[in-house]
């Protein structure tokens, strides 16, 4: 229950949205204080997730956990990572930016996350960059979700004509990044691939 998506977590910080900016725990609407980040969460794992890196993943987890902190001081953030992927001219900036407004950034590979039936906390299980095995509790858990074509997306290419590439997306160019197989017909946005 106190695992969402960044989506799910976007709304929850918007001043328009169903806690009018106050974030809220979905199980008990307690205000959480220490909030985790896991990125890559159904990406860059050809054993079960996709093989792609989604590109805005990184970036909006440290836009969001910056904004967590603006609205209340005493959020303890920490982003869970692979690798950093800041895309974009001086989106490492921004990273650093979180860093020193205290968000705690830690390369690990999260296994598994378990909630406390009795207090809707949740333990992450981890492993450090050193190997060791860590338990590590938190109030609440924000998932960055890999992005992939609409489940109809092959179908879509058929509509149109056009080829796909192996993961689904439309194929392009790198030379031609809107142009499809199929002359006349350009595509846009995320169906090119993962972006912002």
């Amino acid at each position: 229950k106190n695992v969402v998506t960044a989506l799910q977590f976007e709304r929850l910080l918007s001043a328009s949205g169903p806690c009018g900016g106050e974030v809220e725990r979905p199980s008990d609407k307690a205000h959480p204080k220490r909030l985790a980040w896991i990125q890559c969460v159904g990406s860059r794992n050809t054993h079960n997730a996709n093989s792609w890196c989604s590109s805005v993943c990184c970036m909006y987890a440290a836009k969001q956990s910056i904004i967590a902190k603006e609205h209340d001081p005493e959020v303890e953030a920490t982003v869970f990572y692979m690798e950093l992927r800041a895309f974009g001219k001086d989106f490492d900036k921004y990273i650093d930016k979180a860093k020193n407004e205290g968000v705690v950034y830690r390369r690990a590979m999260v296994s598994e996350i378990v909630e406390d039936r009795e207090t809707g906390n949740l333990t992450i299980r981890y492993v450090d960059e050193s190997g060791r095995r860590i338990n590590q509790e938190f109030d609440m858990a924000v998932l960055s979700m890999g992005f992939e074509p609409r489940q109809d997306a092959d179908e879509f290419a058929k509509v149109f004509g056009i080829d796909t590439d192996e993961y689904g997306f439309a194929k392009t160019s790198k030379l031609a990044p809107v142009e499809t197989s199929r002359p006349g017909v350009y595509v846009a946005g995320i169906y090119q691939g993962p972006k912002d």
